[in-house]
């Protein structure tokens, strides 16, 4: 695979919502057109492409606590369910923005959209967020694993090894 994280840095979506900010939009125009035309324009890469997946997470946090992605409680579903589609709507936010030739225009732009499916995947690396802070609030969880770090967009570059 051919993952790449794009990190916004400070610039990232606010909380609880999905549009772009300007800062973002900067990132997008220098980072997307550089990565589609390395792999794009690699002849033992191009043509193994076989999908692109840009992937969002939102942070396991909801209505000021930390959320155990592993829990079944109704409370907790409902969190989840909510990250879920934040962050589906975040990666549909960076999918309309890059496909848009409105606002954005690069090599290989038209070749690679019809390969692109968007997904959300709620909460990055939760299988690893130790179960004591369970009862933890979001603010001394996110103090403790930077919840900043857990919001982020992936697009991924599936390639054959064929």
């Amino acid at each position: 695979t051919g993952d790449v994280t794009i990190d916004f840095g400070d610039h990232y979506f606010e909380s609880g919502r999905a549009e772009i900010k300007p800062e973002m939009a900067t990132i997008l125009q220098k980072a997307l057109p550089v990565y589609a035309k390395s792999l794009m324009e690699n002849k033992k890469i191009a043509d193994k492409i076989n999908a692109v997946e840009i992937i969002g997470f939102a942070s396991p946090t909801y209505q000021g606590r930390f959320v155990d992605p592993l829990s079944m409680k109704p409370e907790d579903k409902q969190a989840v369910e909510y990250n879920l589609d934040l962050s589906y709507q975040r990666a549909r936010s960076i999918f309309q923005y890059v496909f848009d030739p409105v606002k954005m225009k690069f090599g290989h732009q038209q070749q690679i959209r019809p390969l692109v499916k968007v997904s959300g995947k709620s909460f990055f690396e939760a299988a690893k967020i130790s179960r004591d802070v369970a009862s933890a609030n979001a603010k001394d969880f996110c103090k403790k694993f930077d919840c900043k770090k857990s919001q982020r967009v992936l697009i991924k570059f599936t390639v054959d090894q064929k």
